[in-house]
């Protein structure tokens, strides 16, 4: 084994965090352009919904296959062909106003989205030792929060200055320069595999993947995380649904004023993702890992309702704020969880 196996890859962990940040950054930027633009033409809440619904479907509906997918194909290439296909759906989305072919374009673009996030969160466990997976799960959420974060401000501030159409143009730029990077990760698995660092685990060929046999109903804990996980992914989408038309419809806000309170939501996730990973230890149980999983998706929920209960804009940013925290803590959370007890010929 390489000296560079002898220890965890933080060069790698940097890279593919940076690329996390350009590429999160990115897809809220066309998103809440999208909703932007919706919200000026006037359209019908059963528009925005059919909106995020083109951009939540595919990582639900295709969960398992992409996941196959990631396990036998190399990552770089994923990373590669994913990102030129995001970067081409911003093109195009630049040009047509049709509400069936921007539709279309978005569901294209959110599967592209779908493989790029699950590439990127496989490959952390074989660029790091397993005593580092918190805090490597931490930095790769950091970097996917401040993109997160500081997409919606973006957008509110771009599209109230040149236009959704330069917007989107710009998420494009941003979008080529994640190609470039995706050559730059020397860790690699799926197809091409690079040996994992010392105490983590070797990225598998295809022609291993199929060995072991688990699965998740083998796993009650790991159940339970998923279930929790869809509880919060459930939540944030209502919020994704109706945040424009309450911010800027009942309670008054411009589009940069709209664009900050969204991002506050992603402030909540970077605190939390810190936080959490600061507070999981290598000797932490992962029993006791299951019940913050639950404290956590219990903040989301009421952050949620209390959000409803707003009667000023400013009041949605400490419920955004808490309910961000939470999400952040799950997510780190949920990564711990599958780096533990998932074995990599399952990943």
């Amino acid at each position: 084994m390489s000296f560079a196996s002898r220890r965890s890859r933080w060069a790698d962990v940097a890279v593919i965090s940076a690329t996390q940040l350009v590429s999160a950054l990115g897809t809220l930027l066309v998103m809440t352009t999208q909703l932007l633009a919706f919200e000026q033409r006037g359209a019908a809440g059963v528009e925005v919904a059919a909106l995020v619904i083109c951009e939540s479907l595919p990582m639900v509906v295709l969960g398992k296959p992409i996941g196959r997918l990631v396990d036998r194909v190399d990552s770089r290439v994923l990373l590669v062909a994913a990102g030129s296909v995001q970067a081409l759906a911003c093109f195009v989305l630049a040009q047509v106003v049709s509400l069936p072919t921007v539709l279309a374009t978005v569901l294209g673009f959110s599967m592209a989205s779908a493989v790029t996030l699950p590439t990127r969160q496989a490959l952390l466990p074989v660029m790091v030792h397993r005593d580092d997976l918190p805090r490597a799960s931490a930095i790769g959420q950091t970097a996917g929060s401040l993109g997160l974060m500081s997409g919606p401000a973006l957008a509110g501030l771009l599209v109230g200055t040149i236009g959704p159409q330069s917007t989107v143009r710009v998420a494009a730029v941003g979008f080529l320069i994640t190609v470039a990077a995706a050559a730059a990760v020397r860790t690699r698995r799926g197809g091409r595999a690079v040996p994992a660092a010392e105490g983590g685990r070797a990225a598998e060929t295809p022609a291993r993947a199929s060995d072991g046999g688990w699965s998740l109903r083998q796993d009650a804990l790991l159940r339970a995380c998923v279930w929790s996980v869809a509880a919060v992914i459930g939540s944030v989408a209502v919020v994704n649904v109706v945040l424009v038309f309450f911010v800027m419809g009942t309670l008054g806000s411009s589009p940069q004023a709209y664009g900050v309170i969204d991002g506050m939501w992603m402030v909540g996730v970077l605190l939390g993702s810190w936080l959490c990973g600061l507070a999981v230890r290598p000797r932490t149980a992962d029993a006791a890992l299951g019940r913050s999983v639950v404290f956590a998706v219990g903040l989301v929920c009421l952050a949620v309702i209390a959000t409803g209960t707003a009667q000023s804009p400013w009041w949605v940013v400490p419920c955004f704020l808490a309910g961000g925290v939470g999400n952040g803590s799950v997510q780190v959370l949920q990564s711990t969880l599958i780096g533990r007890r998932v074995p990599q010929t399952a990943l």
